[in-house]
Protein backbone atom coordinates (compact mmCIF):
# COMPACT_ATOMS: atom_id res chain seq x y z
CA UNK A 1 0.00 0.00 0.00
CA UNK A 2 1.60 3.56 -0.94
CA UNK A 3 1.89 6.17 1.97
CA UNK A 4 -0.66 8.40 3.51
CA UNK A 5 0.09 11.97 3.44
CA UNK A 6 -0.55 13.54 6.92
CA UNK A 7 -4.08 14.90 6.38
CA UNK A 8 -5.44 12.70 3.59
CA UNK A 9 -8.02 10.18 3.56
CA UNK A 10 -8.14 6.90 1.11
CA UNK A 11 -11.15 5.49 0.22
CA UNK A 12 -12.79 3.36 -2.39
CA UNK A 13 -15.32 6.14 -5.18
CA UNK A 14 -17.80 3.62 -7.52
CA UNK A 15 -18.62 5.36 -10.56
CA UNK A 16 -20.03 4.23 -14.29
CA UNK A 17 -17.58 3.84 -16.43
CA UNK A 18 -18.62 6.61 -18.73
CA UNK A 19 -18.60 9.17 -16.11
CA UNK A 20 -14.65 8.15 -15.06
CA UNK A 21 -14.02 8.05 -18.62
CA UNK A 22 -14.96 11.97 -18.89
CA UNK A 23 -13.03 12.41 -15.76
CA UNK A 24 -10.13 10.88 -16.77
CA UNK A 25 -10.29 12.61 -20.19
CA UNK A 26 -10.84 16.01 -18.52
CA UNK A 27 -7.84 15.53 -15.97
CA UNK A 28 -5.33 14.58 -18.21
CA UNK A 29 -6.43 17.72 -20.77
CA UNK A 30 -5.54 19.53 -17.29
CA UNK A 31 -2.21 18.15 -16.77
CA UNK A 32 -4.12 16.53 -13.15
CA UNK A 33 -3.94 12.56 -11.96
CA UNK A 34 -7.52 11.51 -11.75
CA UNK A 35 -7.41 11.57 -8.21
CA UNK A 36 -6.25 14.91 -7.67
CA UNK A 37 -8.57 16.23 -10.36
CA UNK A 38 -11.75 14.48 -8.43
CA UNK A 39 -10.50 16.66 -5.53
CA UNK A 40 -10.04 19.37 -7.52
CA UNK A 41 -13.84 19.39 -9.02
CA UNK A 42 -15.34 18.49 -5.39
CA UNK A 43 -13.17 21.38 -3.71
CA UNK A 44 -14.59 23.83 -6.70
CA UNK A 45 -17.87 22.69 -6.34
CA UNK A 46 -18.40 22.59 -3.09
CA UNK A 47 -16.99 25.91 -2.14
CA UNK A 48 -19.42 28.82 -1.51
Amino acid sequence: MSEQKKGEKVFTLRIKQELFNLVKKDAELNKRSITKHIEYLLEKSLKP
